[in-house]
Parts: structure tokens; sequence; C-alpha cells
């Protein structure tokens, strides 16, 4: 099974599912919020919807094909709106790790952590058994959903090499999965 085989994976009132095309302009909206410039650490410095369009038919496309990259989109389970993404990447043999920005208006509501909950089922029906994070040591609400969902910290704050090619000062954490291969 691979992660595109796991999609879409629900949790409560929230949806993680493949990109598509209408998600385009509030995606690219969304990477132009000053809290996911500061802490979402994305490649690219700016994203328009056609950019978003090309990498979903793109990059995005031919990762989920792979099993090498795995950007997703999170929505509200009932009107399927665009809420936010979850990336799974720098997959090992039976680990991957995770990120996620939201949209200003999807934060305080507890969207990330049912996200991550729902990609932690897919990674583990997927093989994997355990996701690695990481998040900027200043970003104090990274830090708690990672926490809230089950992801600890190992380590002291260290030196980590962004998608961005940033460097930043950050925290790793690591969460097993192996408990949801077998919670569909």
């Amino acid at each position: 099974m691979t992660i595109a085989d796991g999609l879409p994976c629900g949790e409560g009132d929230v949806i993680v599912r493949r990109l598509g095309h209408g998600d385009a302009e509030a995606f690219a909206a969304g990477t132009r919020d000053a809290a996911v410039r500061q802490h979402g650490h994305l490649p690219l410095s700016e994203y328009s919807a056609e950019i978003v369009r090309e990498q979903i038919d793109g990059v995005i496309s031919q990762g989920l094909n792979d099993g090498s990259l795995a950007v997703l989109g999170i929505a509200d389970a009932p009107s399927d709106r665009f809420l936010g993404s979850i990336v799974l990447f720098d997959f090992r043999e039976d680990r991957a790790e995770v990120g996620f920005w939201l949209t200003p208006e999807a934060r305080g509501r507890g969207v990330a952590q049912k996200a991550l909950r729902a990609v932690a089922r897919v990674a583990a029906h997927a093989g994997l058994t355990h996701l690695d994070a990481w998040t900027a040591q200043e970003n104090e609400g990274s830090r708690r959903v990672l926490e809230g969902v089950g992801f600890v910290q190992t380590g002291a704050p260290g030196e980590h090499v962004a998608p961005s090619g940033e460097k930043v000062t950050g925290l790793t954490f690591e969460r097993s999965v192996v408990e949801f291969r077998f919670n569909v």
C-alpha cells in the first residue's frame, strides 16, 4: 500500500486528501499569510495559483506516484473547503518527515491535530512505523500541536536546513504510528 492508496482519510470534521486544481487559489493565498511565511519554510518564496496547479500536475503528482513526496490538502470534511497543507517527505525505510501549515481561519480549532492523526493512519497503512517532525524553537504553536498528538521531542535544539534552504534552529520530534496500522 502507498500513501496515495490511503487517501482520502478523515478525522472528525477534517479530511486529508490529494490537492486538486480547485485548491490552487486558496493554497497560494495561504502561503502569503505572515505566520506561514515565517514558520512554513516552504520551498518557494512566492506561490501563485498557476504555480500551484503546475506543481499539482508535476512534482506533487510524481511524488505521490513514486512514493517520494506527499503534498496533501487539509480540508473541512462537510464542505471540502481548503484549510491548509500537510506534507510527508524525506521518506526512509520505515519513516518519513511531516510538516504542515494552516490558513488563518483554520487555526485554533484542532484542525492541525486532526490532520496529523489522519496522516499518521495513512502512513501506518503504507508501512511506515514512525513520523519525524521539526519546528523552529520559537514556534510554540507547532510544538503544542505536535505534542498534543503524541510527538516526543528528541534531543536538544539544533540547526536544520528547511525545505526553503534556510538554516533554522529547531527542535526535532518523533512519533510511532504503529498503533494506527490496525485502526482504519
